[in-house]
């Protein structure tokens, strides 16, 4: 684990014992930033999915005082056109009383230092909501700038 003296923050991978906690910050997640209710035994069902996932699916906590206060999930997506892995930031969250202290940065960096160790990725990229004036800037902030692509979507059901 990575501790920084500043916060008393530690960074490190998710494991199983997490998954309850980052389904619930994902549900806060939802609420945040879309208004949406997500029901609880699917987003668990979710995370502990993907857990099982890496490398494809990896994720990341902040802790402090033994509490997740952060996390975020990357996952990785082959790209023909550039001959390597390009990286996506998803399932950003840290808690309220967390925000503004370099949190999300750290965690970030650390997710990021794990993950170019294996899979020297040519890019990373994220969703951001359109309404999301705050945390587009954040981004900014931290070098993300457009991809110059529109983000469609067709929703297919699943028996």
């Amino acid at each position: 684990m990575k501790k920084t003296e500043q916060t008393k923050v530690e960074y490190r991978r998710a494991t199983e014992s997490d998954a309850v906690r980052i389904a619930h910050l994902n549900q806060l997640l939802a609420e945040e930033t879309e208004g949406r209710r997500l029901p609880e035994e699917v987003v668990l069902s979710g995370v502990r999915r993907g857990l099982q996932l890496d490398p494809e699916v990896r994720y990341f906590v902040a802790e402090s005082s033994g509490t997740v206060v952060g996390q975020l999930m990357l996952t990785r997506e082959w790209s023909d056109w550039r001959n390597g892995w390009m990286l996506w930031l998803q399932s950003v969250y840290v808690v309220a009383g967390c925000r503004r202290q370099g949190v999300f940065r750290r965690l970030l960096e650390f997710g990021l230092d794990h993950c170019r160790r294996s899979d020297q990725p040519v890019c990373i990229r994220l969703y951001v909501e359109e309404e999301n004036d705050a945390a587009t800037a954040v981004y900014r902030r931290l070098g993300f700038g457009s991809a110059g692509y529109r983000v469609m979507e067709r929703r297919e059901s699943i028996p």
